[in-house]
Formats: structure tokens, C-alpha cells, sequence
């Protein structure tokens, strides 16, 4: 491995916030301290351009500090002049072409990546879509998928999709809300839902405008032109609760405390719309 190689990525990884997650508390590239060796591999080579102040490790980069591995066609770091103190810093980290970044618990996949050093986030994207797994979720999308760390929060962009263990979220949108479980790893505590929101249950699929789902209760509520559908029967409204642990849906006018809203309306086959043997 190229001595120039391994101290591109150390330069990295010392640039970068100590105590930053690069994605999630599973994904801690950056670690708690500024010990721990940097195995970094690369089939071509290493570019330093000097005028456009980045380096290039290309040809199945591969870059692997503690727990966390980083794999991609490219590795891409940019850096600056420091304000203060002399010398120089890295801004911004992009990992280009067939990318995965895992640790013991999670991993991410995508076409390339961005990690924001300044505003500690990063956007994966991916075609035909970005992917996280961890222990008990898996969120997708076909635009983004972004982490900010300091405020805990996932959004993902277009044909959003969260899998919290057997519990499924659809939307255009959707952001979540993350906490750290008793082991300290990171999960989804909230999901908010824009855009085209279904909810799947064993018996019905809901329906809205807008969604809130709550992993500790396993209740959504959906808000906004709502159609709650079992086999061909359908209920139509304004507000609903769908409970993903008992399977129950509630179906009202309107959200609680709001007192104009949209007659409930009820579609209903004899049979409940299954075929008859």
C-alpha cells in the first residue's frame, strides 16, 4: 500500500469531528478518539491535485478505521487553508462508484456519497435506490438519503420506504426521528410521512396525505384525504389510527380538537369483497 495512500486518509479521518458519527451510531468513522490505526487500500493509485486542493484514491477504494469499512470506485477528499492556525483541513468527503459503508450492525448502500464535514451530514444516493440496514430498520429511497448528526434525524427523499422490523412505511418523504436504544445503538423512534403515505397492516392498508408513526406504541395516524381498504371494503376520511401492533383502524372525521373535517364514508360488499370458493 502507497505510504501516500495511507496518509490521504489519515489526513481524512483526523480532519473530521471527534465523536461524529459518519452515519448513525453504527457507522462511527471517525471513532471517540484521535487513536486508532487506518488501513487504506487502492488498486490505482492516489492523485494529488494541488490547485483544486483534493485528493483522489481510485480503483476499488477501500478504507477501514475500528469497526467501519468504506468501500468504493473512488474515494475523493477536498480541503482548505485553516482560518486559523496555518495549515490545511478537509471539508468535505465523497466516496464515488458502487459504494458500502458497514459496520457490525449497519450498513449503507449507494451510487456515491457525500459526507459534509462542516454541517456533519451525509447524503447517499443511489440508482435504482439508497439503502440502510440496520438491526431492526431498513430505509430506502430512489433521490437521497440523508444523516444529520447533530440534530439525530434520516430523511429520505423519493419513494421513501421504512421496514421497522415487520412494521412498513410508504411516502414521497420521509424524515425519522432517531434515539439510542439501551445498547446505544441508534434507532428510529418517529417517522413523519409526506406525500402519498401508506401504511401496511396483516388485514388493511391506509392511505394519506401525511403520516406520523410512533415505534414505541406502533400506532400511525394518517390525516388528509384517508382511505382505509380491507379486501374490497373501504372507509374514507379525514383522520385515522392505525394501530400496527393489534391491526385495529380507526377512522374519523377529523384529527382530535379539530372540529370541521370530512364525513366518514363507507364502502361496503356483503361478502367483504372476498371471492367466493
Amino acid at each position: 500500500m502507497s505510504l501516500a495512500v495511507r496518509g490521504l486518509l489519515l489526513l481524512v479521518l483526523l480532519a473530521l469531528p471527534i465523536g461524529k458519527a459518519l452515519f448513525a451510531a453504527g457507522l462511527d468513522f471517525a471513532s471517540n478518539s484521535a487513536e486508532g490505526s487506518i488501513d487504506i487500500t487502492s488498486d490505482n493509485g492516489i492523485e494529488w491535485m494541488q490547485r483544486e486542493q483534493r485528493f483522489i484514491a481510485r480503483g476499488n477504494a477501500k478504507a477501514i478505521r475500528n469497526n467501519v469499512t468504506v468501500l468504493a470506485d473512488e474515494l475523493v477528499a477536498h480541503y482548505r487553508d485553516r482560518k486559523e492556525g496555518g495549515g490545511t483541513e478537509i471539508w468535505k468527503l465523497e466516496a464515488l462508484g458502487h459504494v458500502r459503508i458497514h459496520s457490525a450492525d449497519t450498513k449503507v448502500f449507494g451510487d456515491s456519497a457525500v459526507y459534509d464535514i462542516d454541517n456533519v451530514v451525509l447524503v447517499v444516493r443511489g440508482k435504482p435506490m439508497a439503502k440502510l440496514v440496520t438491526l431492526t430498520d431498513t430505509v430506502t429511497a430512489t433521490d437521497s438519503l440523508e444523516y444529520w448528526e447533530a440534530k439525530r434525524v434520516a430523511v429520505a427523499r423519493g419513494d421513501a420506504f421504512i421496514q421497522h422490523e415487520d412494521k412498513r412505511l410508504k411516502a414521497d418523504t420521509i424524515t425519522a426521528d432517531l434515539k439510542e436504544d439501551k445498547n446505544g445503538k441508534l434507532e428510529i423512534k418517529r417517522a413523519d410521512a409526506f406525500g402519498n403515505v401508506l401504511v401496511r397492516t396483516p388485514t388493511d392498508i391506509a392511505t394519506g396525505d401525511k403520516g406520523v408513526y410512533f415505534t414505541d406504541t406502533q400506532l400511525a395516524t394518517l390525516t388528509g384525504n384517508v382511505k382505509i381498504t380491507r379486501d374490497k371494503n373501504q372507509l374514507n376520511g379525514g383522520y385515522a389510527e392505525v394501530n400496527l401492533a393489534t391491526g385495529i383502524s380507526r377512522l374519523f372525521p377529523a384529527p382530535p380538537g379539530n372540529a370541521q373535517g370530512t364525513r366518514v364514508q363507507g364502502i361496503l360488499m356483503p361478502d367483504g369483497g372476498r371471492k367466493k370458493k
